[in-house]
C-alpha cells in the first residue's frame, strides 16, 4: 500500500508532466511536417495554455473523481475527452466573443476547428492517460 506522501508526490508529478503532452505532441507534428524553429514556438504556446487549464479545470476534476472513487483508466480517458471538449468550447467562446476586434490568426484557427477538434481531443486524451499512469489512483 503506497504511503500518503508517495501519493502526494505522484499527484504533483502528474500535474507537472501531463500538461506537457500537448506541447510535445504539437512539437512532434510541427517537426514531422518540416516546421522550423519559428513554428516550433507554437509548442511552447501549447504549454502556456495547458498548465493553467490543468490547474483551473483539471485539478477540480481530479478532486471530484478522487472523491467519487472514479479511479480507473477508462474514467480518466472519458474525463480527458470531456475536458478536451470543454477546452474547445472555451476557446471558441473566447474567439467568438472578441467579434470584430478578433485577430485574423485566431479567426483562422476557429475556421479550422474541424482540424483542431481531433488534435485537441488527442492531446487531452494523451494528457489524461499520462496523468493516470503517473498518479495511478487505482493503486490504494
Amino acid at each position: 500500500m503506497p504511503s500518503a506522501r508517495s501519493r502526494a508526490y505522484r499527484t504533483v508529478a502528474g500535474f507537472v508532466v501531463a500538461p506537457m503532452m500537448p506541447a510535445l505532441i504539437l512539437a512532434a507534428v510541427v517537426l514531422a511536417a518540416g516546421g522550423d524553429s519559428q513554428t516550433l514556438g507554437y509548442a511552447a504556446f501549447a504549454g502556456y495554455v495547458s498548465y493553467p487549464f490543468a490547474l483551473l479545470v483539471g485539478l477540480p476534476s481530479f478532486l471530484v473523481m478522487r472523491r467519487k472513487r472514479w479511479d480507473g483508466w477508462r474514467a480518466y480517458a472519458v474525463a480527458g475527452l470531456v475536458l478536451g471538449l470543454v477546452f474547445l468550447a472555451v476557446f471558441a467562446a473566447l474567439v467568438g466573443a472578441d467579434g470584430e476586434k478578433a485577430n485574423s490568426a485566431w479567426l483562422a484557427l476557429l475556421a479550422n476547428l474541424a482540424f483542431l477538434f481531433p488534435f485537441v481531443l488527442a492531446c487531452a486524451l494523451a494528457s489524461s492517460m499520462v496523468f493516470w499512469l503517473v498518479v495511478r489512483p487505482d493503486l490504494r
